[in-house]
């Protein structure tokens, strides 16, 4: 299984580190990893150009996980819409104690907690 990662792209450069930890977490499930932001050269001449990237290579995934734990707005969203339109599963993460909408329980196949980021790996076994 190909899983599509979409995490916070503002200030992406400091966030690497935790861009790769959901990845390796992804890994350690037994599935291949995609992040846009990681994985994408930022070449793109106007925001319909990126979107028009960002849904092929969703399309080209079988399924997409967000982490939603810092209250995400903008980018995220429309990846999980477009990965919901698309009868995508879309798994949420979200850190313990961090609180979410609601609108995620109807659109997630799952919304797996964790204390630490490698705590997904079995739950996406699992799953």
């Amino acid at each position: 299984m190909k899983m599509y990662i979409t995490s916070r792209f503002k200030g992406s450069s400091e966030n690497k580190a935790e861009i790769e930890k959901l990845c390796s977490a992804v890994r350690n499930a037994g599935m291949e990893d995609f992040h846009f932001i990681r994985d994408v050269p930022n070449v793109f001449k106007s925001q319909k150009e990126l979107w028009a990237a960002a849904l092929k290579h969703l399309t080209e995934c079988d399924a997409l996980l967000a982490d939603i734990s810092d209250s995400p707005s903008g980018g995220r969203l429309v990846e999980i819409g477009m990965a919901y339109s698309l009868n995508k599963p879309v798994y949420i993460v979200v850190k313990n104690g961090v609180e979410y909408k609601d609108f995620y329980n109807g659109i997630a196949t799952s919304i797996f907690r964790y204390d630490e980021i490698g705590d997904i790996t079995k739950q996406l076994k699992l799953s």
